[in-house]
């Protein structure tokens, strides 16, 4: 079914002959690209408007507008083509030129009903309709043919109240001659009246599978991505505010994510460490009173382990902390003195082990450990503040990017409204009005998801290269694969964002 609206229903952003390979598409899907676009120019064609095929709807006048759609309701085909005032905005010529394309179109077999205040069509029934009842029925009457043979019944004329007066006319034959009177059927044919049966058209030949399939590939990727891509270069001063909104979301959450992650990892190294002591010894120390106070604390039952480190093995594990390489770089000398790392059984007793320490022969006396008895629980308070103060602003932000991204929502679904709704009427599927929204959003996300990423990865490698000259380590325990996770995550939460709303402004739409 096909339909010639009065007030045309071309799609404001597409080109006349846009307009009709569109439909053609919505239509059959399976159709090869080629071949709609050839049917589309001679549907132009035939309402002389092929060279106006590149004009928007607002560049044409308003017999031209009429004109476009009356091509691109018979360039479909219908079975059915209903009609509401075809012949509107025309002049003498276009409208004689319209009713014999209606006609034609009607001699091919379809069913052209057209709603119209003046009767200037040769149709085959008339309902006249005042006060919205039928009025007149006018009787069945068989249309004109092309070998000249038929019979016609005029419409008889109606009356409000009801009353009608109808004659018949005889049938002519394609000789030219006339009848006056019909023969009389034989007298059994009144008993069992002839049963009409209607000719089937011919079916046109269907392509290979195949074909059919490419096609329908084809089709859809073009109804889908490209008319989504357009839409959003379109819609791209509506859609600003979104991508920006969700990049500046993004961008939060990636900075937090970075943070939570190097957060954790100073934890949960401290935690491991908690219940280690490192124990520096004197410059003077013998190897007798080292081996007198390994021997004291092999021997206390809190202590599971003792382990000797190297000044070697100092430097080399101070050369992989920010900072601390170029300090020791700069001392002619290995500035690390040798130490003992003292693993203690309950992490409650390390103050108790550390302090029995003091005063020992072996132990340096003025930085005797390693032993900080508030590093671990300031380091805890930072990470519980730090992760509330973090929470507040990401639950703002999204407050905040809700009302934006709803707001910009609403302008992108009332520009859509009348597109969606000519699109319905073409006869559009459900995933041929959806895949467009849904390819616009993800194009938004992909974009806002890229920036956020992009600047979290730039924010990243400007913390690295401020370690050394700042001597701490920005972001403790996170490497180039947590980065990479970070930002996968990031630039999948903006296509997930996107399309989610791209699916409310589609609801919005279509609502």
């Amino acid at each position: 079914m096909a339909f010639v609206f009065q007030e045309q229903r071309l799609l404001p952003r597409l080109n006349a002959f846009e307009n009709i390979v569109l439909a053609l598409q919505v239509r059959d899907p399976q159709m090869p690209n080629r071949a709609i676009r050839r049917r589309a120019m001679e549907a132009l064609e035939s309402v002389k408007l092929a060279h106006r095929r590149r004009a928007y709807p607002h560049q044409l006048s308003a017999g031209e507008r009429q004109r476009v759609a009356i091509a691109r309701a018979l360039a479909t085909r219908p079975r059915v083509l209903l009609a509401d005032e075809p012949l509107a905005s025309l002049d003498a010529e276009n409208a004689a030129m319209v009713a014999h394309l209606l006609e034609e179109a009607a001699a091919n077999g379809t069913t052209v009903i057209v709603a119209t205040h003046r009767h200037t069509f040769a149709a085959s029934r008339i309902l006249r309709l005042p006060s919205a009842r039928v009025m007149t029925n006018g009787a069945r009457r068989a249309a004109l043919t092309g070998n000249g043979n038929g019979h016609a019944l005029p419409a008889s004329n109606g009356h409000p109240n009801g009353d009608g007066n109808g004659s018949a006319a005889g049938n002519g034959n394609g000789n030219g001659h006339v009848n006056g009177a019909a023969a009389r059927p034989a007298w059994w044919r009144i008993v069992i009246p002839a049963r009409v049966r209607q000719r089937r058209a011919a079916r046109p030949p269907r392509l290979p599978l195949w074909r059919r399939a490419a096609a329908l590939t084809a089709n859809s990727y073009r109804l889908v991505a490209l008319n989504g891509l357009r839409s959003w270069s379109r819609d791209a001063r509506l859609t600003m505010p979104v991508t920006g909104t969700i990049a500046l979301l993004l961008m939060l959450c990636g900075t937090l994510a970075l943070i939570g992650i190097g957060v954790e990892a100073a934890v949960a190294d401290q935690a491991g460490q908690a219940s280690v002591v490192r124990v520096y010894l004197a410059p003077d120390a013998t190897s007798d009173a080292v081996a007198a106070l390994k021997a004291r604390l092999m021997a206390d039952r809190r202590v599971a382990s003792v382990t000797n480190v190297s000044p070697e093995q100092a430097l080399a594990e101070a050369s992989k902390r920010p900072g601390l390489d170029s300090l020791a770089s700069l001392s002619a000398t290995n500035p690390f003195p040798a130490s003992l790392d003292v693993r203690v059984r309950v992490v409650t007793q390390v103050a108790a082990v550390a302090n029995s320490l003091r005063g020992d022969a072996a132990v340096d006396p003025s930085y005797p450990t390693s032993y900080d008895p508030d590093t671990y629980s300031r380091l805890r308070r930072f990470a519980l503040v730090a992760g509330s103060v973090a929470g507040g602003i990401l639950l703002l932000l999204a407050v905040v990017a809700y009302a934006v991204i709803a707001n910009s929502m609403r302008g992108i679904a009332a520009s859509r409204r009348q597109e969606v709704a000519i699109t319905r009427l073409l006869g559009a599927r459900g995933w041929m009005l959806r895949g467009p929204f849904v390819v616009e959003g993800l194009t938004t996300g992909a974009i806002a998801g890229a920036l956020a990423a992009a600047v979290v990865a730039g924010a990243y490698l400007l913390a690295v290269s401020f370690e050394s000259a700042i001597y701490v380590q920005v972001f403790p325990g996170v490497d180039a694969t947590a980065v990479r996770y970070v930002l996968a995550a990031v630039i999948t939460t903006g296509l997930v964002l996107g399309a989610a709303t791209a699916m409310f402004g589609f609801r919005k739409a279509r609502a």
